[in-house]
């Protein structure tokens, strides 16, 4: 083996040897004088081979200004000696950064869509890290063999390994959300809004299917169809992966939001609305969203000695004899509060309304600039209930009201699905860039 340029590159000793599965190999150790360019020339005979034929071939490479030799003919540089630890501190720095971010939130209540995406990437995040350690070839002999085009394929194995270890509880998840839905069903009726964990089960299991079935893509001749299963195959691996995380972290963050406890120094108490009773009675929902916000106030008032004020929220449907709000102020004075200390808002139809027009009615009736402000609702919307808020800007703790078992995971599905509606260009912006970017870079590397 020589150098062309020993000003550049030098050779300072060959050897070679053979793996325990009979795969011979050279290795050689250089020493860089300088940048730029130099071409080793290799003369070797094949072990075993009686004609004694030598073998030449030139490998050109490059000295970068740091001292790193770069292998321009077979694209390596000892990637995993410094590039792959430099990669994974740099993995750990930001899982510790996120993490530490994310417990903050999780400790100051600030429950919201950007904790949501946090979460979501410190869980991929995670089990990149944990696979790429214990994955032995990397740390192993093999290290020395690893080129440039395993870099980048690295953040395409994560993708494809983080589907195989998700895929038995995403599986169980689907199978367990279809259960729940045949429940609620079997309880409430056949209608779409009570089949959503079925539906998004039947869309998990399915795409499990579309990337099982689109692996073999290495096998296939044809060129065009070998990019299309290609694309698909990638596209739907990280698409899932996208999801999943969402669906997981959110998850985790609307749970946190029903255990999160809020401190008693409340001055306004919003209470979401939903439906009614014909006679104009709160519904058992309603009405637990009620009593969740009257048992804090009124252990409030026994700890702190403030009395908060309560803003019943949500407007008249058609099929409705009075407001909802006036239902919840009917069901506050029978539980004992006075009329002074209930502020109707009557107006709303939706969600979003209800936190909207409750804040402008605060607004008007607060005497003091910095009103502290909860709202009530049922757990499965608490969530969703602090992500309006953070939209509207405004500071609210929640309150979590429990619900029926059966009715929580699709309630909760239903959320989440409301969750990436809200942000609907985002999520889809973000996935179809990350799904583009790992099907690039495959089609550039081969």
């Amino acid at each position: 083996m020589k150098s062309s340029d020993e000003s550049v590159l030098a050779v300072k000793s060959v050897g070679q040897d053979v793996r325990d599965d009979g795969f011979y190999y050279l290795y050689a150790d250089l020493e860089s004088k300088s940048s730029g360019s130099a071409t080793l020339g290799i003369s070797y005979t094949l072990e075993g081979d009686s004609s004694g034929e030598r073998m030449d071939i030139e490998s050109k490479f490059y000295v970068l200004p740091t001292g790193m030799v770069f292998d321009v003919t077979g694209r390596n540089f000892a990637a995993a000696k410094f590039v792959i630890p430099l990669f994974l501190l740099i993995v750990l720095l930001t899982l510790t950064t996120l993490t530490i971010t994310f417990i903050e939130k999780l400790r100051h209540g600030d429950f919201s869509y950007s904790m949501v995406f946090i979460g979501g990437v410190i869980l991929f995040l995670l089990i990149s890290f944990i696979v790429i350690m214990l994955d032995f070839q990397l740390w192993g002999f093999e290290t020395n063999l690893l080129s440039f085009t395993d870099l980048p394929l690295q953040l395409i194995t994560c993708g494809k390994r983080f589907l195989m270890i998700t895929n038995i509880p995403m599986l169980l998840l689907s199978a367990s959300l279809a259960i729940s839905n045949i429940w609620l069903i079997k309880k409430e009726g056949l209608r779409l809004q009570n089949a959503f964990c079925i539906l998004l089960g039947v869309l998990f299991i399915g795409g499990f299917f579309a990337v099982k079935l689109t692996n073999n893509y290495f096998s296939i001749d044809d060129q065009v169809l070998f990019y299309i299963q290609l694309s698909v195959n990638l596209a739907v691996t990280f698409l899932l992966c996208y999801f999943e995380c969402m669906l997981i972290s959110t998850m985790f963050c609307a749970v946190a939001s029903t255990l999160y406890k809020p401190a008693p120094d409340m001055d306004y108490i919003i209470i979401l609305g939903c439906a009614i009773r014909r006679d104009g009675t709160p519904t058992p929902l309603l009405r637990g969203r009620v009593q969740r916000a009257f048992d804090f106030e009124k252990m409030q008032y026994e700890k702190t000695g403030k009395h908060a004020k309560f803003v019943p929220s949500g407007g008249q449907g058609s099929d409705e004899v009075i407001s909802e709000a006036e239902s919840m102020k009917r069901c506050l004075m029978e539980l004992g509060v006075p009329g002074d200390r209930i502020v109707k808002e009557d107006n709303s139809v939706n969600t979003y309304q209800n936190m909207d027009f409750s804040k402008k009615v605060i607004e008007r009736d607060c005497k003091s600039e910095n009103c502290n402000i909860a709202f009530s609702t049922t757990n499965y919307h608490v969530f969703r209930g602090y992500t309006l808020a953070e939209k509207l800007g405004m500071k609210a703790k929640g309150l979590s009201a429990k619900t029926k078992l059966y009715f929580f995971p699709n309630a909760f599905i239903r959320e989440f699905i409301g969750v990436l509606w809200e942000k609907k260009i985002l999520h889809l912006l973000f996935a179809t860039l990350i799904a583009a970017a790992m099907i690039m870079m495959f089609m550039f590397l081969f």
